[in-house]
């Protein structure tokens, strides 16, 4: 039994051991060819799907036209005609009778260029590349005849953006930050570089340049907030409060992208490298000549630029506003600017008041549109007019005849019949005819009466003495109508806050308290 288990081993070694050998032996007729080996051949046939390449081989070798390039290669390789020369790498060596080898061209392409990009990143700090196209996020360059991506955070220094399409064709200096041959993969930056030679030239910016310094440079963009000025150097920002002394300018409305500008430097963050710089500071402040210009009394057009509770804020020209107080919008009662303004709008204004030092100007709006103005021919005494009730207070009735003026019918001029409340003639909203008693365009009033011209109140005389009859003593008793008469209250410290006109009597009484007690005295005496 151990001699047929020896006898099977030596068996089984010998197999082997041939098997090794015809192996040997196919690897001498194969020559000096093995995978991944590059050979140079001739294309001795084209086919749709590739070519035939005879390499020296004992049979031709296929080269799919998948293999004659690939996407990472950067060429312009026209495909090869029966004849040509070509450089290929053998991919694989077939056995049997369809023994055939297979060949590409790209890989041999690619190991070379990525063995020579290799060596000059070993060699050299940085790599020379060419923009080639522009992709989502970043920009896909030429290195030694492979591409290689370059994100768009890398391509220049941080915080600041680039438009990739400027870097098309345009050779330029990277770094090599990443590399994978499997995947082939580059990936470069260019942000390290400027960082570097950035870092230089703002260490000279900042000794030579001072805050208060003038200097000149180009925009290099527009934004919301302002607009970024190449100092060449450096680029600094101009707030857009910093643009013009116009107030709530546009940037666009100023200046556009490239315009040469002239700048004043009013901050310098060497921390966080950043300039604060100034085109409004450069130019001559208007508000310094602003009483010459607008003097009291002077008519201008200018625009609403803002609206608030207080008033409506006109700019009357660039960088120089006033202010139309409410109480000079109208001269009706109104409760907010915006029932007579807008926004935007363009109004001719008068100059009431002009104050350099806190730069305020005062501006008229209802002053332009007097309606006073005519008022005293307009409403000639006794005249009727219409008029609409806007207001009811204790001591009478304020009307409106026109739009911007009111006038007061007193509670003595609502009926020929005493009334104690005005409430009980009129109601608030209610239209009637009136008639004008005075016109005082001065004091801004007008004095109405409901009682026809014709039909005043008759007063009541007091009661005489007969002048035959002698006083006490002897003497004539004097008449009564020699007392100085009494008025009546008039309403009350309360009443005349209300208005002026309240000063006006209800009416006067018939007789006083004065003349009733002597008359009574006087009987008594009889």
């Amino acid at each position: 039994m151990v001699d047929e288990l020896r006898t099977e081993d030596v068996m089984e070694t010998q197999e082997k051991e041939e098997t090794m050998e015809e192996m040997m032996q196919q690897y001498d007729v194969m020559g000096d060819f093995h995978r991944g080996k590059v050979v140079e051949g001739t294309v001795v046939d084209s086919r749709e799907d590739g070519w035939l390449v005879d390499v020296g081989y004992k049979c031709e070798g296929f080269l799919p036209r998948k293999e004659w390039t690939h996407r990472v290669l950067v060429e312009e390789t026209p495909e090869p005609e029966n004849g040509a020369k070509v450089r290929v790498q053998i991919t694989n060596i077939g056995q049997g009778e369809d023994a055939q080898l297979g060949l590409s061209r790209w890989r041999c392409e690619f190991d070379e260029r990525w063995n020579k990009l290799e060596e000059e990143a070993e060699n050299n700090e940085t790599i020379t590349v060419k923009g080639i196209r522009k992709v989502k996020g970043g920009l896909i360059v030429s290195c030694c005849g492979i591409e290689g991506f370059i994100p768009i955070s890398h391509l220049t220094q941080e915080g600041h953006g680039v438009n990739p399409g400027k870097l098309l064709d345009q050779e330029f200096s990277v770094k090599l930050i990443e590399k994978d041959r499997r995947k082939r993969r580059l990936v470069f930056s260019r942000r390290s570089l400027i960082e570097e030679e950035l870092t230089g030239i703002r260490q000279a910016f900042y000794e030579q340049v001072h805050e208060g310094d003038v200097l000149e440079g180009d925009v290099s963009s527009i934004t919301s907030f302002g607009v970024f000025v190449n100092l060449g150097a450096m680029e600094g920002l101009v707030h857009i409060s910093e643009l013009s002394w116009q107030r709530s300018a546009k940037a666009k409305e100023i200046v556009a992208k490239g315009d040469h500008v002239k700048v004043k430097v009013i901050g310098i963050d060497k921390e966080n490298n950043r300039i604060s710089l100034s085109i409004r500071q450069t130019l001559d402040d208007p508000w310094t000549t602003a009483a010459e210009r607008w003097t009291p009394g002077k008519v201008t057009e200018g625009t609403v630029t803002n609206l608030t509770e207080f008033g409506a804020f006109v700019e009357i020209e660039p960088g120089v506003e006033g202010l139309i107080h409410i109480g000079d919008l109208s001269w009706t009662r109104i409760k907010h600017p915006k029932e007579v303004l807008k926004k935007g709008q363009k109004v001719e204004v008068s100059i009431i008041e002009t104050d350099t030092e806190r730069k305020r100007i005062s501006l008229g709006y209802k002053q332009l549109n007097d309606p006073w103005k005519d008022a005293a021919e307009k409403y000639q005494k006794d005249a009727e007019v219409p008029v609409k009730v806007v207001r009811i207070a204790d001591f009478g009735a304020f009307v409106e005849l026109e739009e911007g003026i009111e006038g007061l019918i007193h509670i003595s001029q609502l009926s020929t019949q005493r009334v104690e409340n005005p409430k009980e003639v009129l109601s608030e909203g209610q239209e009637v005819t009136a008639r004008v008693l005075e016109v005082n365009p001065v004091e801004r009033r007008i004095r109405l009466s409901l009682r026809p011209a014709n039909e005043e109140p008759v007063r009541r005389a007091p009661r005489e003495e007969s002048h035959d009859q002698p006083a006490m003593g002897g003497a004539p008793a004097k008449r009564s109508e020699d007392r100085p008469r009494r008025r009546r209250s008039e309403g009350g410290d309360r009443r005349r806050q209300e208005s002026a006109n309240s000063q006006l009597p209800q009416e006067e009484m018939n007789f006083s308290i004065g003349d009733l007690l002597k008359q009574r005295e006087m009987e008594d005496g009889e």
